[in-house]
């Protein structure tokens, strides 16, 4: 029966890979993709494979949910860019014969805009934000090394007058096994409708990620390597090169044109994000990740910079666990996140 299960489950999240998806934008609830808690913005924006007891990062992978990380409260917020803020905030807990649950929110507030009718005249003004609520649920396979998890996130969509609604879903299954301090996941995300469109009649598509993960815990250093990858439902992601966009240079030659092995290699490292915590001791620890397609797409030509790479480091202090990340997506700003973590039950002894 179990074995059952896991193949099922592959197959299910493998038949993705075989869709032709859309990227870069083309759907709506974006900001779903965004990384949700400061450790995973530290390595590189994304992870699913990363067995801690943060209960943020479980945002990313709702198998990644165990015992350890019962009856925390947590809460993440980003100053973006501009004057955009986005966070999350939630619990963790157990319920018997259920099995791991979380709760939580994920907001993300874009501000105050001026009102203008169509010649420019003040008209007030007016306001838009994001949310999904999370209702997450993990369950070991029996005895083996696999759990599976499942989160429901309806999510509501507010621009000034234009509302939307819609239900997506993630679907995660992972591999842990601590003797080899090795852990893998397979991880189908954001699949899910709009119920009630901004526009009547206008419904719009939600991007989904089937996405794979390795996390290796090197047993003779401080090192814990990971490997992400993500938009494996669509291998093409080079759309958004500023090269080949353009035909001709600044200069006015004419660009030139990859090789199909330089081609095939550019399109393969866009799906791939590297990252490292350097694990000192059990409440300290430093991350650095680096992102190849923050920096295919973000950086400039002129001036390539810190584009694509990530830092941050957490550590325990009395009842509390903290968090800060620094993430670079281009030249014009970063992503700054601060996660704070407590675990209830530590206020009662």
């Amino acid at each position: 029966m179990k074995r059952k299960f896991i193949l099922l489950s592959i197959l299910f999240l493998c038949r993705f890979l075989f869709v032709n998806a859309q990227i870069g934008g083309t759907g709506v609830y974006t900001f779903l993709q965004l990384p949700t808690s400061a450790h995973v913005s530290a390595l590189g924006g994304n992870n699913i494979s990363l067995v801690t007891n943060e209960p943020s990062v479980f945002f990313q992978n709702p198998s990644l949910l165990n015992d350890s990380s019962n009856n925390i409260a947590f809460l993440s917020t980003d100053k973006y860019m501009a004057d955009i803020y986005y966070g999350t905030a939630g619990y963790t807990f157990n319920i018997k014969k259920l099995g791991n649950v979380m709760t939580g929110i994920q907001y993300f507030n874009y501000g105050k805009f001026d009102r203008m009718d169509e010649v420019g005249n003040a008209e007030g003004f007016f306001y838009a934000s994001d949310y999904a609520l999370y209702l997450s649920l993990q369950r070991k396979l029996a005895d083996s090394l696999f759990s599976y998890g499942i989160s429901l996130k309806p999510v509501l969509s507010s621009y000034d007058d234009y509302r939307s609604f819609g239900i997506v879903a993630d679907i995660g299954l992972l591999y842990y096994n601590p003797n080899q301090l090795l852990s893998m996941a397979l991880c189908l995300k954001n699949a899910g409708t709009e119920i009630k469109p901004y526009y009547n009649g206008h419904y719009e598509p939600v991007d989904y990620d089937v996405e794979f993960g390795v996390t290796k815990k090197l047993k003779h250093a401080p090192l814990r390597l990971s490997l992400t990858l993500q938009h494996l439902e669509h291998w093409d992601m080079s759309n958004y090169s500023f090269s080949e966009l353009n035909e001709t240079t600044v200069l006015g030659d004419t660009a030139n044109h990859k090789s199909n092995i330089s081609k095939w290699s550019d399109e393969a490292l866009r799906h791939i994000i590297v990252a490292t915590d350097v694990v000192l001791s059990k409440n300290f620890y430093a991350a650095f990740g680096y992102n190849f397609q923050h920096r295919k797409e973000l950086a400039t030509e002129t001036r390539l910079a810190m584009t694509g790479f990530s830092w941050g480091f957490g550590f325990k202090i009395s009842k509390f666990q903290l968090h800060y990340a620094h993430l670079s997506y281009h030249l014009g700003g970063a992503s700054n996140m601060i996660t704070i973590s407590s675990r209830i039950n530590d206020w009662y002894k």
